[in-house]
């Protein structure tokens, strides 16, 4: 996880919130708040800004502080920060102290530093969800072991003796993902672990709508052992904690291992794989339309306008340019991955499996190829971690692999329209909600890569196919 960049796409440090964005300011200033009365005082090692969020509400940042304790030992803490207007700091601290029921390590749960508008609240406290634990956890497996243990206890009494959780990924107030284990000890003395994944969100209805989406797609293929597309199994589900455990799979994420791999070979098969799915046999009530992809883009120019003034004329266009783009190639809608990119598939050995399928949604298959191919624009331009050739290389491969398995023809133009409106309210947004460096100049870029995109379109050639797509994409 690496540390933030300072300057936000909106201006936070030039604000009254800029003293929360300085790691020296913090690290100089943290340690007369982040100590309890009965230990002496603490140091701050390092400061690191792992994610920041900016709502109409507040700007949310998630720290992680390197605490040296008076003996020397360092003990690393999360918080999660809530920048607020001075008016309502008082207010705010009341509501969040509401939430500090569980104390760190070393800190107090809660702290209020007023001179940088700032109130930290330490993890696992959290204000909307009763995050599970390592204590919780076994507690909740002594009536749940044999749900989660996915066929490994053998008919033996076996008792959680210790369990773990490590955290893979956290939206405060939203949603939390972590790898748990737990050490089994049967009446014989027989020892064993066992691991798997809990997925908690802030919904329980959410929770319950994952579970049971995951186990329906185990009959959206008629064999499920066989079926061409692998995913995890849901185990279990805790709807009192909006808790989701499901099966843990082995491998790493291809944005991860995206030069350690032969693309040339693995990226057709996750083209293919999205084929695959999209044949699933299943339906789910939520869709994405032209009508609803209109309207978030709407929504996403609002926000970048408030943020943003300058673009309002750009965005205006844009905007009267998606509605003025038709096209109506009477594809069937599919089931929709929702978030399909690289980061959300897993290659175990020989083997891709889909993972984070949070999101299905029904509509039209260009979707699903859109949000892959915006996604690496996002990861050339925000984070530099691809070149524009890879880019290049990567939605190649991609395009060809859908192509050869597609089970109804996509044409270029609704892909091109999709792939535009996510650049619009996806990347784009991105860079003013989340904290990004030079996020104006990287806000006029999707800008631009979105009229690029729309203006071709329009005027893709007949004889363009969704195989050769990749040669007219900016």
């Amino acid at each position: 996880m690496s540390e933030l960049h300072t300057q936000t796409a909106t201006g936070h440090a030039n604000t009254q919130f800029a003293r929360a964005f300085d790691p020296e300011w913090l690290k100089a200033n943290l340690p007369r708040h982040l100590y309890r009365e009965q230990e002496s005082s603490t140091a701050i090692a390092q400061v690191e800004m792992i994610n920041a969020w900016e709502s109409a509400k507040r700007t949310t940042v998630h720290y992680q502080f390197d605490l040296v304790r008076a003996n020397g030992e360092l003990c690393k803490q999360m918080y999660v920060g809530f920048l607020v207007a001075t008016e309502q700091l008082d207010e705010e601290y009341k509501s969040i102290l509401k939430k500090a029921k569980l104390q760190p390590l070393v800190g107090p749960a809660a702290a209020l530093i007023a001179e940088a508008n700032l109130i930290l609240l330490a993890y696992p406290n959290d204000r909307k969800m009763q995050l599970l634990g390592a204590v919780p956890l076994q507690t909740w497996l002594t009536g749940n072991l044999r749900h989660v243990a996915n066929g490994a206890l053998a008919g033996a009494s076996w008792q959680a003796q210790a369990t773990n959780v490590e955290m893979l990924r956290y939206v405060p107030e939203k949603r939390f993902t972590a790898r748990c284990t737990a050490q089994l000890k049967a009446p014989d003395g027989a020892v064993q672990e066992i691991a798997f994944i809990v997925k908690q969100v802030s919904d329980p209805v959410k929770a319950k709508k994952l579970y049971r989406d995951l186990q329906s797609l185990r009959r959206a293929w008629p064999d499920a052992e066989t079926a061409p597309v692998r995913f995890p199994r849901a185990l279990a589900l805790d709807e009192n904690n909006g808790a989701v455990f499901i099966e843990e799979l082995s491998g790493q994420n291809l944005k991860q291992v995206l030069f350690d791999i032969e693309r040339a070979r693995i990226i057709p098969l996750v083209g293919g794989m999205l084929a695959d799915f999209h044949r699933a046999k299943k339906r789910v009530r939520k869709k994405i339309t032209i009508k609803n992809e209109l309207a978030e883009n709407r929504e996403a120019a609002g926000i970048m306008i408030k943020a943003l003034p300058q673009f309002q004329p750009r965005l205006k266009s844009l905007l009267n340019a998606f509605k003025a783009f038709a096209w109506n190639d009477g594809v069937t809608p599919v089931l929709l991955h929702g978030t399909y990119r690289l980061n959300h598939i897993f290659l175990r050995g020989e083997e891709l499996a889909l993972l984070d399928l949070d999101s299905l949604r029904m509509g039209h298959p260009a979707y699903d190829i859109a949000n892959l191919l915006s996604s690496l624009y996002y990861l050339e331009e925000a984070h530099g971690r691809i070149t524009a050739a890879m880019r290049q290389e990567i939605s190649r491969y991609f395009l060809a692999g859908y192509a050869e398995k597609m089970a109804q023809a996509v044409m270029p133009p609704a892909v091109l329209w999709f792939l535009a409106s996510l650049m619009i309210n996806k990347q784009a947004k991105k860079y003013v909600t989340h904290s990004h460096e030079n996020g104006a100049e990287k806000v006029e870029r999707m800008l631009g890569l979105a009229e690029t995109v729309l203006a071709r379109g329009r005027e893709a050639p007949p004889e363009l196919t969704l195989a050769t797509l990749w040669q007219i994409l900016p």
